[in-house]
């Protein structure tokens, strides 16, 4: 699947990932109150892992198998503020996943870049259901699902991550 990219909104850019945005990325990942709910192994979540995971997303955007895992930058700056993507799950049902850098978290920036990403999927016809799986005590993230007009369908195990939470859905029409 091909996303037109870059989505630009008011203030913000969804684009691939640049080598400039390592560093922030870095910040992220090595973060461990941010990543604590996150499906990211323990390797990962070094410095080195997290340039190997880095260095593997980019190389894929080049080959058959893309994954889609994107910057969320500041429009006027070009600034990494966090990352969102989306990955197939089943049929034609396909998961999200978003996150901000702590510095820019609670100015509506996921909000922004998750219904441009859902803007954008929905326009290209070929995926009936977007979902986002969490864990119960990650409240931002559940807050955003509802924020998004993602609705509650209960708890659940995560088909290939084996983690238990709970799952929101949006269907496209």
């Amino acid at each position: 699947m091909k996303l037109p990219l870059p989505i630009r909104t008011k203030r913000l850019v969804i684009r691939q990932f640049l080598v400039k945005d390592l560093p922030a990325y870095l910040e992220f990942m090595l973060d461990l109150d941010s990543t604590k709910y996150l499906a990211f192994t323990d390797e990962q979540k070094t410095e080195q892992g997290a340039t190997d995971l880095f260095n593997f997303v980019t190389s894929s955007y080049n080959s058959d198998n893309i994954v889609h895992a994107y910057a969320i930058a500041l429009a006027e700056s070009d600034e990494y503020i966090g990352s969102c993507g989306f990955s197939p799950y089943e049929n034609k049902i396909y998961e999200c996943y978003y996150s901000i850098n702590s510095p820019y978290r609670r100015k509506g920036y996921a909000v922004e870049a998750m219904t441009a990403l859902f803007q954008a999927l929905s326009a290209l016809g070929k995926i009936a259901e977007i979902r986002a799986y969490s864990s119960e005590e990650n409240l931002p993230s559940l807050n955003l699902a509802q924020k998004l007009g993602m609705k509650y369908q209960g708890k659940a195990v995560h088909a290939h991550s084996g983690l238990a939470g709970v799952v929101y859905s949006l269907e496209f029409n």
